[in-house]
């Protein structure tokens, strides 16, 4: 069988734009999210199925990157099944192995699209995924402990992008997780930190190519992350989450109460 799907972890939203295309107000979300991604070695294709779309074919790619130099990302329609036209949603992947996404085996993309039309403006539905090989049962270390760093991706239900980093501690000989999340919001070329969340009630078995748990900061509240180990030895590894925060940018004095979702991708230090 030449089609080789890939493992993904996805987070997305619904929001609407005004007609005049200045105004995005949420509809939904943001939330978890349904995306599957595959590679089909026989007709050098990929196919990717999107929440609110057909599943279909990645068309009409682009790439970009400096004059001269490996590209960094690409840029796709999706088609309609697999017929030549393309629905009005594109996919963005960053390039493994470029400082935007230094992984081997796992890496970012994002999904923007129209949906459908009413009279205030236009339904879109967006989001990001993190998709890999997956390691397999026998690939997960059964001895030892690992500490692994992930870079972090993501958007709040206000329109700001998320940044930071997660660790992720893991005790593979007794089964259990440990780590933390620190979060930053993007104004403009600044972050800004969310303060730490801790892991809790975290959900990890000897051997298991899973994990899973709260993500929790006093005053705040808690969210949820999970996610699995990717590479044929457990190299590095991809999560999704979401939680609330307080928006240092929103309100009238800053700290409005908000939602946050994206996922993180890692790997063994």
């Amino acid at each position: 069988m030449s089609d080789k799907p890939f493992a993904v972890v996805a987070s997305g939203e619904t929001y609407l734009l005004s007609s005049n295309n200045q105004d995005r107000s949420p509809v939904s979300g943001p939330a978890f999210q349904d995306v599957q991604f595959s590679y089909d070695a026989s007709s050098n294709s990929y196919t990717i199925s999107l929440p609110g779309f057909q599943t279909g074919r990645l068309a009409n790619t682009s790439y970009n990157g400096s004059s001269g130099q490996p590209a960094i990302g690409s840029f796709s329609s999706v088609t309609a099944g697999d017929s030549t036209s393309v629905q009005p949603v594109g996919v963005t992947l960053q390039v493994p192995g470029t400082h935007y996404s230094p992984y081997t085996y796992t890496g970012f993309g994002w999904w923007d699209g129209q949906t459908g039309t009413t009279s205030s403006g236009v339904t879109h539905e967006e989001g990001i995924f993190a998709y890999g090989i997956p390691t397999a049962a026998t690939g997960i270390p059964v001895s030892g402990n690992a500490t692994y760093s992930a870079m972090v991706q993501g958007r709040t239900i206000d329109d700001y992008y998320i940044g930071g980093e997660a660790t992720l501690q893991f005790a593979f000989a007794t089964g259990t997780l440990s780590g933390h999340f620190d979060p930053a919001v993007y104004d403009w070329d600044a972050l800004i930190p969310l303060g730490r969340y801790d892991f809790t009630s975290t959900v990890y078995s000897l051997g298991s190519t899973s994990f899973s748990g709260s993500l929790s900061q006093a005053g705040v509240g808690t969210g949820s992350f999970n996610g699995q180990f990717t590479g044929p030895n457990a190299e590095e590894l991809m999560a999704r989450w979401t939680a609330p925060f307080n928006n240092p940018l929103t309100g009238p004095t800053g700290g409005e109460p908000s939602t946050m979702s994206g996922v993180w991708i890692g790997k063994k230090n």
